[in-house]
């Protein structure tokens, strides 16, 4: 089961992905959406924000690139799909399938001797400013990691049920 939200402006970071559900209430803005071909049911992918926040260049279904505006982006409802582990939208207890790890060959060693590996599903133990821990499920065991390392790593939603 999913859940439809508006996504924070806070939340949009570098590899988050979600699908439209809705362009909002404002009518112009809804309006210049469709016209760029941002419609409901559109998967939006962010490739990165600006510095100071004012506008996010995203990709849509068939690769066209947008530059919104945060406004916009503000308006529309969405299903996030993938987010950094470090994302806003990351909840204690529910499971995720790690999707990608975006660190070089280094940074993947030691994930993989962390037994972090892509396609690995994790539950958010805790979060904290400085220090992550997690649950490997299928490993039945615990692993802490820093922010800087979980930036890196991209997760999708599998589940939004606490108890699993």
């Amino acid at each position: 089961m999913t859940i439809t939200q508006h996504m924070p402006v806070s939340a949009l970071q570098t590899e988050s992905e979600c699908i439209i559900r809705s362009l909002g209430s404002n009518e112009k803005t809804a309006q210049r959406l469709a016209q760029m071909g941002i419609l409901p049911g559109t998967h939006l992918r962010i490739i990165r924000v600006a510095p100071l926040g004012g506008t996010i260049e995203v990709t849509g279904d068939q690769g066209q690139s947008f530059a919104l505006r945060q406004q916009e982006v503000a308006a529309m409802t969405c299903e996030p799909v993938a987010m950094p582990l470090v994302s806003e939208l990351v909840t204690v207890g529910q499971t995720y399938k790690v999707r990608t790890l975006l660190g070089g060959k280094t940074f993947r060693k030691r994930m993989e001797n962390k037994e972090l590996l892509e396609g690995r599903r994790i539950k958010l133990q805790k979060n904290n400013s400085m220090r992550i821990l997690i649950d490997l499920i299928d490993r039945d065991s615990q692993i802490e990691l820093g922010q800087g390392e979980a930036k890196k790593i991209i997760i999708e939603v599998i589940s939004h049920e606490s108890g699993e």
